[in-house]
């Protein structure tokens, strides 16, 4: 790295030696700088194939599939021609629900690479979508088995088994996962969403909390932990990982409704019903908001009618851990090649 930039501020090579930099943040995850450095390479080399497969991984992996698919083509035009390149477009394409075209790219793949990790974990993608969650599983534990840095074949492995129900097996891969890379947030909650299912809300919120140390901006951990705090009636708590959440993402999903029922059970009335009323603006039909706004009527009209299991009731659609998980049904079959080199069969 010290090489690399040293050569890039004598403006030797530099698309050359942005490139070899951006891979290695890449390998090391650092998408933001990888992205940098890439975008600087391109920048001075337009035509280099190699550059936007670069690119297009890196945007794959930050959450942007579009641009990923607009760089992979950009690659494919200019005459890119590898492994990783028609991996990348299936991985994208099957996150897009175009199976067909995913399959064919990944076939080219397992051709030209037939033990290649990253093949077998959009295999199981595909299979996973498809609704075959035991040939997905397969798939995803062979992935692991040829790289074992492949974090996102841990996460979809931990998803399944959980939805499955397959509780040991989903910590035991947790387990795993989180001894190679301690400091993945994603793996925390995960944990934390296994412990949510099998009703432990204490270890539950300490792997939320644990995920939320890791990346303070991770709002879906922050959502979980407001949502255990309001079923444990700790409303002030509540209050302040609602705040916190409001900061990362302001129009995250139930956030006005969550906000308006902490308020209304500390007694602060005004406040929960703007929350409430929010809620209404952005959708008329929110059955939460109007029995929010119903109750603190009943409160202020007529106090002692007031009945306290009414909004215990009404808080069920908070509690996250009742939600009934329901496997994904197949829609279509779609005949994949067998990789006929490999000696050993995937149980």
């Amino acid at each position: 790295m010290l090489s690399l930039t040293e050569l890039i501020s004598r403006n030797i090579d530099q698309d050359v030696n942005y490139f070899k930099r951006a891979r290695i943040y890449f390998d090391q995850e650092k998408y933001p700088q990888a992205l940098s450095d890439i975008n600087e390479a391109i920048e001075e080399q337009e035509n280099n194939g190699e550059y936007f497969l670069l690119r297009g991984k890196i945007n794959l992996e930050t959450g942007e599939p579009d641009k990923a698919l607009e760089d992979a083509e950009r690659a494919e035009a200019l005459q890119q021609n590898s492994p990783e390149l028609y991996i990348l477009l299936a991985d994208i394409l099957q996150s897009k629900g175009r199976f067909r075209e995913s399959v064919k790219y990944l076939n080219q793949a397992m051709k030209m690479a037939p033990h290649e990790g990253s093949a077998y974990y959009v295999k199981g993608m595909i299979e996973a979508r498809q609704g075959d969650s035991l040939a997905s599983l397969a798939s995803l534990k062979y992935a692991i088995s040829v790289n074992p840095r492949l974090l996102r074949a841990y996460l979809q492995s931990i998803i399944i088994n959980r939805k499955l129900q397959n509780f040991d097996q989903a910590l035991a891969i947790n387990n795993q996962a989180i001894k190679r890379f301690p400091n993945m947030a994603e793996l925390y909650f995960e944990r934390g969403q296994i412990f949510n299912v099998l009703a432990k809300p204490d270890t539950a919120f300490m792997f939320y909390q644990k995920a939320v140390s890791v990346n303070p901006r991770y709002a879906d951990a922050l959502f979980q932990m407001a949502s255990i705090e309001l079923k444990q009636r700790f409303f002030y708590k509540a209050l302040v990982s609602l705040q916190q959440l409001q900061k990362v993402s302001p129009d995250y999903q139930d956030i006005n409704n969550m906000f308006g029922f902490c308020y209304e059970k500390v007694g602060n009335y005004p406040k929960a019903r703007e929350h409430y009323t929010i809620s209404l603006t952005m959708n008329e039909a929110d059955r939460a908001a109007h029995n929010g706004l119903w109750r603190i009527r009943l409160r202020e009209n007529s106090p002692s009618s007031y009945i306290d299991e009414m909004d215990e009731a009404d808080y069920k659609m908070l509690d996250t851990s009742r939600v009934k998980i329901n496997m994904i049904q197949p829609r279509k079959t779609i005949n994949m090649q067998v990789d006929s080199s490999r000696k050993a069969k995937i149980q």
